[in-house]
């Protein structure tokens, strides 16, 4: 009834406006309450994928990060977090490790461990590449082939066996 709107009666208005309301209700679902999420419960798939981190993890950028105190190898911080279906994290700015360097801080620590390891050229563990640097100090590479973050400087690289504590990553943005 588009080219005949204006001649149409209030009658015919009334019942093409009904029309389109039966229509519209079929496509457009009616929001009949708000739904509150308190902080101890868990939030639908869809909102805790997009919206929050896990309880104890921190959200930044659009990864959840967490510091783990408990001091371990890096092979062991590896494993653990992958329990987690996360990695240890990485570093791709100078803003990235100021915020590595915060949680750490934040945490009651002055180092940890990060995903950053030495095999024939430096990588990151969850395959980005490595193309920032802020090495505080670098070591020979084949005794000292694991890097870790200071909250003082730059990272630098030891010998895997040492125990510290570490940072894992989540992404999020990610199906």
């Amino acid at each position: 009834m588009l080219f005949g709107a204006a001649e149409a009666s209030p009658q015919e208005l009334q019942e093409d406006n009904k029309l389109v309301e039966n229509e519209a209700a079929g496509f457009v679902p009616e929001v009949k309450e708000s739904v509150e999420v308190s902080a101890g419960e868990v939030a639908s798939p869809a909102q805790a994928r997009f919206f929050s981190c896990p309880s104890g993890w921190v959200r930044y950028k659009s990864d959840c990060y967490l510091f783990v105190a408990s001091s371990t190898s890096w092979t062991s911080a590896v494993t653990n977090c992958a329990s987690y279906g996360a990695s240890l994290a990485s570093a791709h700015d100078l803003f990235d490790y100021s915020f590595l360097q915060d949680l750490t801080r934040r945490s009651g620590y002055t180092t940890a461990w990060m995903g950053g390891f030495y095999f024939q050229g430096w990588r990151w563990l969850d395959q980005s590449t490595f193309s920032y640097s802020n090495w505080y100090s670098q070591n020979s590479v084949t005794s000292y082939p694991c890097i870790y973050l200071r909250t003082t400087g730059g990272w630098t690289n030891a010998v895997c066996t040492t125990s510290l504590p570490y940072i894992c990553v989540k992404k999020t943005d990610t199906c």
